[in-house]
């Protein structure tokens, strides 16, 4: 019977089982994304075009992590009257970098691929601008670059004695330009898909979503009870991806002008949708809940599979080929970063909160469930 009880360290919050589960459902989306050619079960034409739906789980990550690092920033301000961006960047580099590192060491020790095609960029965290071989990890450039513009702004911010609005506005305006912009690149078949230039809004409105919840939470939930507008917003979503896909297969090769950006809103409109509290939630809920606390691990390893997966293939009798081909990767995937997650994350986290502990840690909340409880960001 699976656990999902866990001994929170000291001085941490507990964690939220809803924001895991909507973790949880963007590294699946993802995961059946990439594993799409390994998918030897699934012949439907209708369903193999969904599968290719997947890519945007990255937009719900952007989305979801602007609004927990955006609602960090913005309760400590709260808190303190001031926000502290050394602080942060130090904090989000014990959870970033231990296990981003680790992921590029082994890629280098086992020569996975040439050393000239990803060392340097992953290195410097610009692979989204430099092309790697080590492709996935473009949105991880993305969320570096995006906490240096935060930590900027949010320092901006405070310096100015900006009021809420003012740095919601910014957000806002700034998110509207970033979508302006790509929409004019797409046009004129210029490539949108990695930059963070073209990028950062899914990031901007989950800030924005933040700040609501944070300064107005009653507007927060009020936005969170128009459940009709917001279904909506994602089933056009959900049209956009489908009419699309016949047309760009793959995410790097679209122009379609407002596609991503139906993505970024269709995502925010979930987070909404799925971010309520309840005392209970079912086994499979938990389930999910339990694999999106491990989803950065997940992320970054889950591209390892690949040759294991084609060798076991190779080595199984051909009546079991294509369940092999499809099951496998997620079997070796998810306990691979597991693994990474529990030996690099949270001893770092642990460390980071004995080295570069939050300005405002927050009391113990007792969960109405078990729940795993680790450092939350």
């Amino acid at each position: 019977m699976l656990s999902f009880a866990m001994a929170p360290p000291p001085g941490t919050t507990r964690r939220e089982i809803e924001l895991d589960f909507i973790r949880g459902i963007a590294i699946l989306m993802v995961l059946i994304f990439h594993y799409r050619p390994h998918n030897l079960l699934i012949t439907s034409p209708i369903l193999n075009r969904i599968q290719g739906f997947g890519w945007t789980g990255v937009d719900v990550f952007f989305v979801l992590s602007g609004f927990l690092v955006g609602g960090l920033l913005m309760k400590e301000w709260q808190r303190t009257g001031s926000v502290d961006s050394p602080r942060f960047l130090k904090r989000r580099a014990f959870k970033i970098w231990p296990g981003y590192y680790a992921f590029l060491l082994v890629a280098t020790l086992f020569h996975v691929r040439p050393l000239s095609s990803f060392f340097w960029q992953n290195l410097l965290n610009i692979q989204n601008y430099i092309p790697s071989s080590l492709a996935h990890t473009w949105s991880l450039a993305v969320e570096e670059q995006f906490y240096l513009a935060l930590a900027a702004l949010l320092a901006l911010w405070t310096a100015r004695h900006w009021k809420p609005t003012t740095l919601l506005t910014t957000c806002i305006t700034l998110a509207l330009s970033i979508e302006a912009l790509r929409a004019i690149l797409s046009a004129h078949a210029q490539p949108v898909y990695f930059y963070t230039h073209t990028r950062l809004d899914g990031l901007l409105l989950g800030v924005a979503l933040a700040a609501i919840h944070t300064f107005w939470p009653e507007w927060f939930q009020k936005l969170q009870q128009q459940r009709l507008l917001l279904l909506t917003i994602v089933a056009i979503g959900l049209w956009r991806l489908y009419v699309d896909s016949d047309a760009y297969p793959e995410p790097d090769a679209l122009t379609s002008p407002f596609l991503i950006t139906f993505v970024d809103y269709a995502a925010a409109a979930l987070l909404l949708l799925l971010y309520r509290r309840r005392p209970t939630h079912t086994s499979p809920y938990r389930l999910i809940a339990r694999i999106g606390i491990y989803s950065y691990g997940i992320y970054l390893w889950h591209v390892s599979v690949e040759r294991p997966v084609n060798w076991a293939v190779d080595h199984v009798p051909h009546s079991l080929a294509a369940a092999t081909s499809t099951l496998l990767p997620y079997i070796l995937a998810i306990p691979l970063g597991i693994l990474a997650t529990k030996l690099i994350e949270f001893p770092f986290l642990r460390l980071r909160q004995r080295l570069v502990p939050s300005r405002t840690p927050e009391p113990q909340i007792p969960e109405p469930q078990p729940t795993a409880q680790i450092p939350v960001s």
